[in-house]
């Protein structure tokens, strides 16, 4: 394929997943029928079909573009600072984004609740990236990973530290952490999405706190 078509086939693909975003604003992945995306991108339903096979992988490859961003900014984090506060702020991204597009942050939650799969297998390639996110110096090259696969780094640096305890359980905290990154959400994000910022930053707080519990409290436990 050569450059100028992969430059086609990106700008359509971001246009579609564009569609998709701003129509999760007012209706559900259920409720958006492929005409009015095909409408809104200005494609025919032929060449949606020729680049996705169903609503549902379009919603896969937008869930894609948010980790990549979700990526960048955990990357910008990391290199600012390490363990608990890079953290800190992934959630606190992740915060801004839900008030910025609850919509689609909803949406995705929902569609992960359902089944759907992030599929990291999908190829983005530099210039789509920065089409994408043009305001995101070195989006070209930042990683695409899952949630876990940014926090989980932290976690062993912040053990390594000292802010959290030798014995830290780093799977059973990964677990509390990644429920809360889609869990606040859930519980706000249609009442009260500016609590979400708030919500996270307490809650990371309490399991800061009850992780050096338990920790001690497997220290002292008698053998």
């Amino acid at each position: 394929m050569s450059e100028l078509r992969q430059r086609k086939f990106a700008r359509t693909r971001l246009a579609l997943a564009s569609a998709l975003s701003k129509a999760l604003v007012q209706q559900t992945l259920s409720e958006v029928s492929v005409k009015a995306l095909c409408r809104e991108a200005e494609v025919s339903e032929a060449t949606f079909f020729n680049y996705f096979p169903s609503k549902q992988a379009l919603m896969a490859y937008l869930a894609q573009l948010w980790l990549l961003e979700l990526g960048w900014h955990a990357q910008a984090a990391a290199e600012a600072s390490q363990g608990l506060s890079a953290i800190h702020q992934l959630f606190a991204h992740s915060a801004r984004t839900c008030v910025s597009r609850p919509g689609l942050m909803q949406e995705l939650i929902a569609w992960l609740a359902r089944g759907g799969r992030l599929n990291t297998s999908i190829e983005l390639a530099p210039f789509e990236r920065s089409i994408a996110f043009p305001e995101l110096a070195g989006i070209e090259t930042t990683p695409v990973k899952g949630v876990d696969a940014w926090i989980v780094p932290q976690l062993e640096v912040a053990i390594k530290t000292g802010e959290l305890p030798e014995n830290t359980l780093i799977p059973t905290l990964l677990s509390l952490l990644l429920g809360m990154v889609f869990g606040v959400p859930l519980t706000l994000l249609s009442t009260k999405p500016g609590k979400i910022a708030d919500m996270y930053q307490q809650q990371l707080q309490l399991v800061w706190s009850g992780t050096r519990a338990a920790a001690l409290g497997r220290q002292t436990a008698p053998s």
